[in-house]
């Protein structure tokens, strides 16, 4: 994306950005709603000042599980649906695939995040 886009205000690592914490000036040909629709549900990945500029590489998709925190960890086979208590190992945004530990065994295993604080585990 060309456009410009700034902070209104000091935002810090790990905000999801909201329609009015940033502005957008777009380039001639483009729609400023498009470039805001990309930015705003994103999360910074660093601490961005007020007046500065965000580009792509400062944003990324929210982390749904972080690295320690309690997930649930989902197996499912048609309709059967098995769950468990588990905690990550690793971090990861929707659609990532995250290390697990599961609480009841001490097996570590891989998941796919599907939500906030779940996994569903890979067949």
């Amino acid at each position: 994306m060309a456009a410009s886009v700034t902070a209104n205000s000091t935002l810090s690592r790990g905000t999801q950005i909201s329609s009015s914490d940033i502005s957008v000036e777009a380039e001639a040909g483009e729609n400023p709603q498009d470039v805001l629709s990309y930015y705003v549900g994103k999360e910074l990945t660093r601490t961005i000042y007020s007046g500065a500029e965000i580009r792509d590489r400062d944003v990324q998709e929210p982390l749904l599980v972080t690295r320690n925190s309690p997930v649930t960890m989902i197996y499912r086979v048609g309709r059967l649906e098995i769950s468990t208590n588990g905690r990550a190992l690793s971090e990861g945004a929707k659609g990532d695939i995250v290390r697990v530990m599961n609480m009841d065994s001490r097996n570590a295993v891989e998941g796919r995040v599907t939500g906030a604080g779940l996994v569903e585990m890979a067949r």
